[in-house]
């Protein structure tokens, strides 16, 4: 992906938010049951495979931007969702060759060299969210739930091969889901909104790679894994 197509892509996430953001804040004017938050999370995924065949080779940083709505059904309770954009990915190598099939080429990548998956995703979270009454100034949180994961853009890196950015959507599936287990606190503010800061696990349901039959792909179930650090401002 060039410089000018991630920057494209960067300004349309910026405006979505701002929308969704514009949107939001008349709703929580006229509802008390309705928070919302904005996070801009680091990110730290990484591939696993139930395979031998395929071992995975490091975890790669990312992001998670977007705004998560609490609708409050009793105090401390609260059906949480939204919406995010997250850049994540993972590096695997396999025990044989592999061929890969990209837009306009086949690639045969030799046993035990690394492939690098990016992945962008549009995420929308459904979970249920407790937390304890505010101890001074401060709240505990968690927060349980599952995904739904669209694929925006995907590509693969082989760096022995010197390929990089190449079109991946023949290699990686277009729609996944998973669940989510995370928690954290929140710092109360003079102003009517909260600082957050937590920590999360999330991981896939279903495979992320497809395995092509026609190239002879070994079948395996390659999921994706995250660690993320919750940063975000609650009003």
């Amino acid at each position: 992906m060039n410089h000018k197509m991630k920057r494209a892509i960067y300004r349309t996430v910026i405006r979505v938010l701002t929308l969704i953001l514009i949107t939001a804040l008349p709703a929580r004017a006229y509802s008390q049951e309705l928070r919302f938050a904005v996070h801009a999370d680091p990110v730290i995924s990484w591939i696993g495979s139930n395979e031998s065949e395929y071992t995975g080779e490091g975890a790669r940083a990312g992001f998670d931007i977007g705004l998560n709505v609490l609708h409050f059904f009793a105090d401390n309770y609260a059906i949480s969702t939204g919406i995010s954009f997250i850049s994540a990915g993972g590096r695997q190598s396999a025990s044989e060759d592999h061929t890969m099939v990209f837009t306009n080429f086949q690639e045969l990548i030799p046993a035990g060299e690394e492939m690098r998956y990016n992945l962008r995703y549009m995420n929308i979270p459904v979970g249920i969210r407790l937390q304890t009454d505010q101890v001074g100034y401060f709240t505990y949180f968690t927060d349980l739930g599952f995904d739904i994961r669209m694929l925006v853009k995907s590509t693969v890196d082989l760096p022995t091969l010197q390929i990089s950015d190449e079109n991946a959507k023949n290699e990686v599936y277009g729609l996944n889901s998973g669940w989510h287990l995370g928690g954290g606190i929140e710092y109360e503010l003079p102003i009517d909104a909260s600082i957050i800061a937590g920590l999360s696990y999330a991981q896939d349901f279903f495979d992320v790679t497809k395995d092509l039959k026609k190239v002879y792909q070994h079948n395996d179930r390659s999921t994706l894994r995250m660690f993320r650090i919750r940063l975000g401002l609650k009003f």
